[in-house]
Protein backbone atom coordinates (compact mmCIF):
# COMPACT_ATOMS: atom_id res chain seq x y z
CA UNK A 1 0.00 0.00 0.00
CA UNK A 2 0.95 3.60 -0.67
CA UNK A 3 2.59 5.86 1.68
CA UNK A 4 -0.13 8.94 1.16
CA UNK A 5 -1.67 9.48 4.99
CA UNK A 6 -0.96 13.15 4.45
CA UNK A 7 -3.59 13.40 0.73
CA UNK A 8 -5.99 11.60 2.87
CA UNK A 9 -6.00 13.38 5.84
CA UNK A 10 -5.74 16.76 3.42
CA UNK A 11 -8.91 15.09 1.25
CA UNK A 12 -10.49 14.21 4.88
CA UNK A 13 -10.38 17.62 5.89
CA UNK A 14 -11.84 19.61 2.42
CA UNK A 15 -14.94 17.00 2.62
CA UNK A 16 -15.18 18.14 6.18
CA UNK A 17 -15.18 21.86 5.39
CA UNK A 18 -17.25 21.54 1.92
CA UNK A 19 -19.67 20.00 4.06
CA UNK A 20 -20.39 22.05 7.37
CA UNK A 21 -20.89 25.27 4.06
CA UNK A 22 -23.00 23.14 1.92
CA UNK A 23 -25.30 21.88 5.03
CA UNK A 24 -25.88 25.16 6.66
CA UNK A 25 -27.68 27.17 4.14
CA UNK A 26 -31.03 27.13 6.08
CA UNK A 27 -29.85 28.51 8.98
CA UNK A 28 -28.22 31.50 6.50
CA UNK A 29 -31.74 31.72 5.20
CA UNK A 30 -33.65 32.13 8.38
CA UNK A 31 -30.73 34.71 9.52
CA UNK A 32 -30.44 36.93 6.60
CA UNK A 33 -34.33 37.14 6.78
CA UNK A 34 -34.62 38.53 10.28
CA UNK A 35 -31.32 40.80 9.81
CA UNK A 36 -31.55 41.94 6.38
CA UNK A 37 -35.22 42.02 5.79
CA UNK A 38 -35.49 40.38 2.32
CA UNK A 39 -38.71 38.08 1.65
CA UNK A 40 -38.88 34.50 2.31
CA UNK A 41 -38.95 33.93 -1.72
CA UNK A 42 -35.33 35.51 -1.97
CA UNK A 43 -34.08 34.30 0.76
CA UNK A 44 -34.85 30.73 -0.55
CA UNK A 45 -32.96 31.60 -3.55
CA UNK A 46 -29.88 31.09 -1.78
CA UNK A 47 -30.81 27.16 -2.29
CA UNK A 48 -31.03 28.16 -6.13
CA UNK A 49 -27.42 29.42 -6.03
CA UNK A 50 -25.81 26.63 -4.00
CA UNK A 51 -27.68 23.63 -6.25
CA UNK A 52 -27.51 25.40 -9.86
CA UNK A 53 -24.05 25.87 -9.34
CA UNK A 54 -22.97 22.27 -8.51
CA UNK A 55 -25.31 21.21 -11.46
CA UNK A 56 -23.55 23.82 -14.02
CA UNK A 57 -20.44 23.07 -12.72
CA UNK A 58 -20.41 19.50 -12.96
CA UNK A 59 -22.36 19.58 -16.20
CA UNK A 60 -19.50 22.12 -18.11
CA UNK A 61 -16.11 21.97 -16.01
CA UNK A 62 -15.76 18.71 -14.38
CA UNK A 63 -14.89 16.66 -17.50
CA UNK A 64 -11.82 19.26 -17.32
CA UNK A 65 -10.59 18.99 -14.27
CA UNK A 66 -7.34 16.38 -15.29
CA UNK A 67 -5.70 19.06 -17.48
CA UNK A 68 -5.86 21.36 -15.28
CA UNK A 69 -4.83 18.89 -12.47
CA UNK A 70 -6.31 17.70 -9.25
CA UNK A 71 -4.24 19.04 -6.30
CA UNK A 72 -4.49 22.75 -8.47
CA UNK A 73 -8.18 22.89 -8.56
CA UNK A 74 -8.64 21.64 -4.61
CA UNK A 75 -6.51 24.34 -3.90
CA UNK A 76 -8.33 26.83 -6.22
CA UNK A 77 -11.68 25.54 -4.90
CA UNK A 78 -10.39 26.03 -1.27
CA UNK A 79 -9.12 29.57 -1.85
CA UNK A 80 -12.38 30.69 -3.72
CA UNK A 81 -14.28 29.46 -0.45
CA UNK A 82 -12.18 31.46 1.63
CA UNK A 83 -12.19 34.66 0.08
CA UNK A 84 -16.15 34.04 -0.11
CA UNK A 85 -16.36 33.40 3.66
CA UNK A 86 -13.97 36.65 4.25
CA UNK A 87 -16.24 38.08 2.47
CA UNK A 88 -19.56 37.49 4.04
CA UNK A 89 -18.10 38.21 7.72
CA UNK A 90 -16.62 41.28 6.34
CA UNK A 91 -19.50 42.96 4.74
CA UNK A 92 -22.85 43.58 5.80
CA UNK A 93 -25.47 43.33 2.80
CA UNK A 94 -27.64 40.14 1.63
CA UNK A 95 -25.90 40.59 -1.69
CA UNK A 96 -22.84 38.42 -0.57
CA UNK A 97 -24.48 35.36 0.64
CA UNK A 98 -25.64 34.73 -3.22
CA UNK A 99 -22.06 35.22 -3.97
CA UNK A 100 -20.99 33.08 -1.30
CA UNK A 101 -23.01 29.97 -2.22
CA UNK A 102 -22.71 30.55 -6.01
CA UNK A 103 -19.11 30.04 -5.12
CA UNK A 104 -19.17 27.15 -2.38
CA UNK A 105 -21.61 25.14 -5.28
CA UNK A 106 -18.96 25.87 -8.22
CA UNK A 107 -16.12 25.06 -5.73
CA UNK A 108 -17.92 21.88 -4.64
CA UNK A 109 -18.40 20.14 -8.07
CA UNK A 110 -14.79 20.73 -8.60
CA UNK A 111 -13.46 19.67 -5.31
CA UNK A 112 -15.92 16.39 -5.19
CA UNK A 113 -14.35 15.75 -9.31
CA UNK A 114 -10.77 16.35 -7.94
CA UNK A 115 -11.43 14.31 -4.46
CA UNK A 116 -13.10 10.79 -6.23
CA UNK A 117 -10.20 11.42 -8.77
CA UNK A 118 -7.55 11.33 -6.66
CA UNK A 119 -9.05 8.35 -4.41
CA UNK A 120 -8.16 6.44 -7.73
CA UNK A 121 -4.55 7.58 -7.61
CA UNK A 122 -3.90 6.21 -4.03
CA UNK A 123 -5.25 3.64 -3.80
CA UNK A 124 -4.52 0.17 -5.32
CA UNK A 125 -7.32 -2.57 -5.41
CA UNK A 126 -11.11 -2.46 -5.62
CA UNK A 127 -11.74 -3.15 -1.49
CA UNK A 128 -9.41 -0.03 -0.57
CA UNK A 129 -10.85 2.06 -3.27
CA UNK A 130 -14.37 1.65 -1.66
CA UNK A 131 -12.81 1.54 1.70
CA UNK A 132 -11.79 5.56 0.83
CA UNK A 133 -14.69 6.51 -0.16
CA UNK A 134 -17.04 5.38 2.26
CA UNK A 135 -14.12 7.05 4.99
CA UNK A 136 -14.45 10.05 3.41
CA UNK A 137 -18.23 9.67 2.57
CA UNK A 138 -18.72 9.25 6.48
CA UNK A 139 -16.22 12.52 7.34
CA UNK A 140 -18.81 14.30 4.80
CA UNK A 141 -21.62 13.28 6.88
CA UNK A 142 -20.24 14.30 10.32
CA UNK A 143 -19.15 17.73 8.73
CA UNK A 144 -23.20 17.95 7.69
CA UNK A 145 -24.50 16.99 11.44
CA UNK A 146 -21.18 19.91 12.83
CA UNK A 147 -22.37 22.61 10.61
CA UNK A 148 -25.40 23.50 12.79
CA UNK A 149 -23.55 23.12 15.86
CA UNK A 150 -20.89 25.44 14.99
CA UNK A 151 -23.39 27.99 13.84
CA UNK A 152 -24.98 27.42 17.38
CA UNK A 153 -22.09 28.02 19.61
CA UNK A 154 -21.42 31.03 17.16
CA UNK A 155 -25.01 32.93 17.21
CA UNK A 156 -24.95 31.68 20.78
CA UNK A 157 -22.67 35.17 21.76
CA UNK A 158 -22.11 37.33 18.49
CA UNK A 159 -23.35 37.27 15.23
CA UNK A 160 -24.07 34.79 12.97
CA UNK A 161 -21.86 36.16 10.32
CA UNK A 162 -18.84 35.89 12.47
CA UNK A 163 -19.52 32.34 12.10
CA UNK A 164 -17.38 32.77 9.05
CA UNK A 165 -14.40 33.76 10.45
CA UNK A 166 -14.20 30.70 12.09
CA UNK A 167 -14.84 29.04 8.97
CA UNK A 168 -12.34 30.60 6.98
CA UNK A 169 -10.05 30.16 9.34
CA UNK A 170 -10.37 26.20 9.55
CA UNK A 171 -10.67 26.53 5.13
CA UNK A 172 -7.17 27.94 5.59
CA UNK A 173 -5.92 25.01 7.54
CA UNK A 174 -7.28 22.47 4.66
CA UNK A 175 -5.48 24.84 2.51
CA UNK A 176 -2.19 25.08 4.32
CA UNK A 177 -2.42 21.00 4.55
CA UNK A 178 -3.17 21.04 0.41
CA UNK A 179 -0.65 23.01 -0.35
CA UNK A 180 2.44 21.21 1.10
CA UNK A 181 0.60 17.71 0.41
CA UNK A 182 2.38 15.82 -3.07
CA UNK A 183 0.34 14.23 -5.62
CA UNK A 184 1.77 12.10 -7.49
CA UNK A 185 -0.77 13.41 -11.18
CA UNK A 186 1.24 11.86 -13.70
CA UNK A 187 -0.92 8.87 -14.37
CA UNK A 188 -3.46 11.45 -15.87
CA UNK A 189 -1.34 14.14 -17.24
CA UNK A 190 -0.57 11.81 -20.24
CA UNK A 191 -3.99 11.61 -21.31
CA UNK A 192 -5.18 14.84 -19.73
CA UNK A 193 -5.77 15.87 -23.76
CA UNK A 194 -8.52 13.67 -24.07
CA UNK A 195 -10.66 15.22 -21.05
CA UNK A 196 -13.44 17.19 -22.33
CA UNK A 197 -17.20 17.69 -22.11
CA UNK A 198 -17.83 15.31 -25.03
CA UNK A 199 -15.67 12.61 -23.36
CA UNK A 200 -18.05 12.42 -20.29
CA UNK A 201 -21.15 12.05 -22.57
CA UNK A 202 -19.61 9.42 -24.36
CA UNK A 203 -19.41 7.06 -21.28
CA UNK A 204 -22.96 7.37 -21.13
CA UNK A 205 -22.63 4.34 -24.03
CA UNK A 206 -21.34 2.17 -21.58
CA UNK A 207 -23.55 -0.50 -20.07
CA UNK A 208 -21.73 -0.39 -16.57
CA UNK A 209 -22.17 3.54 -16.51
CA UNK A 210 -25.95 3.83 -17.46
CA UNK A 211 -26.74 0.96 -15.20
CA UNK A 212 -24.62 3.10 -12.52
CA UNK A 213 -26.79 6.06 -13.64
CA UNK A 214 -29.99 3.93 -12.90
CA UNK A 215 -28.51 3.02 -9.42
CA UNK A 216 -27.65 6.42 -8.82
CA UNK A 217 -31.07 7.64 -9.48
CA UNK A 218 -32.79 5.72 -7.35
CA UNK A 219 -30.54 5.87 -4.39
CA UNK A 220 -29.94 9.45 -3.98
CA UNK A 221 -34.23 8.84 -4.65
CA UNK A 222 -34.67 7.44 -1.45
CA UNK A 223 -31.65 9.11 0.58
CA UNK A 224 -33.78 12.20 -0.10
CA UNK A 225 -37.01 10.94 0.47
CA UNK A 226 -36.10 10.34 4.11
CA UNK A 227 -33.73 13.17 4.78
CA UNK A 228 -36.23 15.72 3.27
CA UNK A 229 -39.70 14.34 4.47
CA UNK A 230 -38.71 11.74 7.77
CA UNK A 231 -39.03 15.10 10.15
CA UNK A 232 -43.02 15.90 9.07
CA UNK A 233 -43.47 12.18 9.65
CA UNK A 234 -42.13 12.85 13.09
CA UNK A 235 -44.27 15.14 13.37
CA UNK A 236 -47.61 13.94 12.29
CA UNK A 237 -47.13 9.86 12.62
CA UNK A 238 -45.66 10.23 15.85
CA UNK A 239 -46.81 13.29 17.24
CA UNK A 240 -43.14 14.59 18.34
CA UNK A 241 -42.48 18.06 18.47
CA UNK A 242 -40.59 20.17 16.04
CA UNK A 243 -37.94 20.66 18.18
CA UNK A 244 -37.31 16.85 19.04
CA UNK A 245 -38.44 16.10 15.71
CA UNK A 246 -35.44 18.02 14.30
CA UNK A 247 -33.48 16.46 17.14
CA UNK A 248 -33.98 12.90 15.54
CA UNK A 249 -33.04 14.45 12.23
CA UNK A 250 -29.28 13.73 14.17
CA UNK A 251 -29.98 10.09 14.32
CA UNK A 252 -30.38 9.76 10.84
CA UNK A 253 -27.14 11.60 9.60
CA UNK A 254 -25.21 10.28 11.94
CA UNK A 255 -26.29 6.84 11.49
CA UNK A 256 -25.53 7.21 8.02
CA UNK A 257 -22.09 8.54 8.95
CA UNK A 258 -21.52 5.53 11.43
CA UNK A 259 -22.47 3.09 8.37
CA UNK A 260 -20.20 4.46 5.91
CA UNK A 261 -17.12 4.01 8.45
CA UNK A 262 -18.29 0.17 9.31
CA UNK A 263 -18.37 -0.40 5.72
CA UNK A 264 -14.86 1.11 5.09
CA UNK A 265 -13.90 -1.70 7.16
CA UNK A 266 -16.36 -4.20 6.51
CA UNK A 267 -15.39 -3.50 2.32
CA UNK A 268 -12.30 -5.08 2.14
CA UNK A 269 -13.29 -8.20 3.66
CA UNK A 270 -16.87 -9.15 2.55
CA UNK A 271 -17.87 -8.70 -1.36
CA UNK A 272 -19.84 -5.48 -1.97
CA UNK A 273 -22.87 -6.74 -3.58
CA UNK A 274 -23.28 -9.17 -0.58
CA UNK A 275 -22.92 -6.13 1.92
CA UNK A 276 -25.22 -3.82 -0.30
CA UNK A 277 -28.13 -6.36 -0.80
CA UNK A 278 -27.94 -6.96 2.93
CA UNK A 279 -28.35 -3.50 3.65
CA UNK A 280 -30.85 -2.84 1.46
CA UNK A 281 -32.92 -5.64 2.89
CA UNK A 282 -32.58 -4.11 6.01
CA UNK A 283 -33.43 -1.04 5.07
CA UNK A 284 -36.78 -2.77 3.41
CA UNK A 285 -37.75 -4.53 6.11
CA UNK A 286 -37.31 -1.23 8.85
CA UNK A 287 -39.84 0.72 6.50
CA UNK A 288 -42.27 -1.83 6.08
CA UNK A 289 -42.09 -2.32 9.92
CA UNK A 290 -42.65 1.14 10.85
CA UNK A 291 -45.44 2.30 8.28
CA UNK A 292 -47.15 -0.95 8.89
CA UNK A 293 -47.07 -0.71 12.75
CA UNK A 294 -48.31 3.55 12.49
CA UNK A 295 -51.63 4.86 12.15
CA UNK A 296 -51.90 7.71 10.43
CA UNK A 297 -51.31 10.18 12.84
CA UNK A 298 -50.96 10.81 16.86
CA UNK A 299 -53.06 13.15 18.59
CA UNK A 300 -50.47 13.74 21.21
CA UNK A 301 -47.52 15.62 21.57
CA UNK A 302 -44.49 14.49 22.34
CA UNK A 303 -41.61 17.03 23.56
CA UNK A 304 -39.00 15.20 25.06
CA UNK A 305 -36.70 12.56 23.81
CA UNK A 306 -37.62 10.09 27.10
CA UNK A 307 -41.38 9.90 25.71
CA UNK A 308 -40.84 9.07 22.04
CA UNK A 309 -41.98 5.80 21.11
CA UNK A 310 -39.27 3.66 19.79
CA UNK A 311 -40.13 2.84 16.19
CA UNK A 312 -39.57 7.02 15.95
CA UNK A 313 -35.56 5.79 16.97
CA UNK A 314 -35.60 3.19 14.85
CA UNK A 315 -36.92 4.73 11.90
CA UNK A 316 -34.19 7.04 12.58
CA UNK A 317 -31.76 4.90 12.08
CA UNK A 318 -32.86 3.60 8.61
CA UNK A 319 -29.62 5.76 7.24
CA UNK A 320 -27.49 3.35 8.57
CA UNK A 321 -28.25 0.84 5.91
CA UNK A 322 -28.52 3.32 3.33
CA UNK A 323 -25.82 5.01 3.66
CA UNK A 324 -23.18 2.97 2.21
CA UNK A 325 -24.51 2.17 -1.06
CA UNK A 326 -24.12 5.51 -2.92
CA UNK A 327 -19.98 5.65 -1.83
CA UNK A 328 -19.78 1.61 -2.86
CA UNK A 329 -21.64 1.78 -6.15
CA UNK A 330 -19.34 5.31 -7.12
CA UNK A 331 -16.37 3.60 -6.01
CA UNK A 332 -17.14 0.61 -8.45
CA UNK A 333 -17.71 2.67 -11.17
CA UNK A 334 -14.46 4.92 -10.84
CA UNK A 335 -12.21 1.91 -10.21
CA UNK A 336 -13.80 0.54 -14.08
CA UNK A 337 -12.94 3.66 -15.37
CA UNK A 338 -9.11 4.64 -17.16
CA UNK A 339 -7.84 7.29 -14.60
CA UNK A 340 -7.87 9.80 -17.15
CA UNK A 341 -11.73 9.44 -17.48
CA UNK A 342 -12.25 9.19 -13.53
CA UNK A 343 -13.31 13.08 -13.52
CA UNK A 344 -15.75 12.87 -16.03
CA UNK A 345 -17.17 9.96 -14.52
CA UNK A 346 -17.46 11.77 -11.44
CA UNK A 347 -19.34 14.90 -13.28
CA UNK A 348 -22.02 12.45 -14.41
CA UNK A 349 -22.38 11.09 -10.68
CA UNK A 350 -22.65 14.52 -9.85
CA UNK A 351 -25.29 15.27 -12.16
CA UNK A 352 -27.36 12.47 -11.92
CA UNK A 353 -27.08 12.57 -7.84
CA UNK A 354 -28.59 15.77 -8.07
CA UNK A 355 -31.89 15.11 -10.63
CA UNK A 356 -32.02 11.55 -8.20
CA UNK A 357 -32.28 13.89 -5.15
CA UNK A 358 -34.95 16.21 -6.24
CA UNK A 359 -36.78 13.54 -8.22
CA UNK A 360 -37.03 12.17 -4.73
CA UNK A 361 -38.24 14.38 -2.38
CA UNK A 362 -41.21 15.73 -4.87
CA UNK A 363 -42.82 12.31 -5.37
CA UNK A 364 -42.86 11.74 -1.57
CA UNK A 365 -43.85 15.23 -0.93
CA UNK A 366 -46.43 15.01 -3.76
CA UNK A 367 -47.57 11.77 -2.15
CA UNK A 368 -48.23 13.67 0.92
CA UNK A 369 -50.67 16.15 -0.59
CA UNK A 370 -52.32 13.41 -2.75
CA UNK A 371 -52.41 10.71 0.30
CA UNK A 372 -51.07 11.36 3.57
CA UNK A 373 -47.82 11.72 4.92
CA UNK A 374 -48.21 8.21 6.56
CA UNK A 375 -48.71 6.15 3.04
CA UNK A 376 -46.23 8.44 1.14
CA UNK A 377 -43.59 6.20 3.19
CA UNK A 378 -45.22 3.39 1.41
CA UNK A 379 -43.29 4.94 -2.08
CA UNK A 380 -39.66 4.42 -0.63
CA UNK A 381 -40.04 0.70 -0.57
CA UNK A 382 -40.09 1.20 -4.95
CA UNK A 383 -36.99 2.14 -5.25
CA UNK A 384 -35.29 0.52 -1.97
CA UNK A 385 -36.33 -2.77 -3.92
CA UNK A 386 -35.84 -1.59 -8.01
CA UNK A 387 -32.24 -0.47 -6.62
CA UNK A 388 -31.53 -4.05 -5.20
CA UNK A 389 -32.35 -5.80 -8.51
CA UNK A 390 -30.45 -3.47 -10.37
CA UNK A 391 -27.39 -3.99 -8.39
CA UNK A 392 -27.53 -7.67 -10.17
CA UNK A 393 -26.92 -6.36 -13.80
CA UNK A 394 -24.61 -3.68 -12.15
CA UNK A 395 -22.12 -6.05 -11.35
CA UNK A 396 -22.37 -8.18 -14.44
CA UNK A 397 -20.97 -5.23 -16.18
CA UNK A 398 -18.76 -4.79 -13.34
CA UNK A 399 -17.17 -7.63 -13.70
CA UNK A 400 -17.15 -7.80 -17.84
CA UNK A 401 -15.56 -4.39 -17.38
CA UNK A 402 -12.70 -5.77 -14.77
CA UNK A 403 -12.36 -8.34 -17.11
CA UNK A 404 -11.59 -6.61 -20.29
CA UNK A 405 -9.13 -4.28 -18.26
CA UNK A 406 -7.15 -7.29 -17.72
Amino acid sequence: MKSNWKVRVSLALNFFVFAILLNTVGIVIARVIEDYGVAGTTAASLEAFKDLSIAAASFLLASYVPRFGYRRTMLVGLMAVMLASILVAAVTGFWVTPVLYATIGISFALMKTAVYSTIGLITETQAEHTGLMNNLEGVFQVGAMSGPLVFAFMIGFSRWTDTYWLLSTLILIALVLMWFTRLDEHEIEEHAEEAGFLEMLKLLKRPIVWTFVICALLYVMIEQSFGTWLPRFHEEIFGLSAAVASGFMSFYFGSIALSRFVAGYLSKRVPWIVLSLTYLAAAFAVTLTVVLLTSEGDPTTVTSWLQAPRLAFLFSVVGFFLGPIYPTISSIVLTKMPKSQQAAMTGLIIIFSALGGTTGSLITGRLTDVLNTHDAFFFPLIPIALLALMLLPYKRFADRAADARE
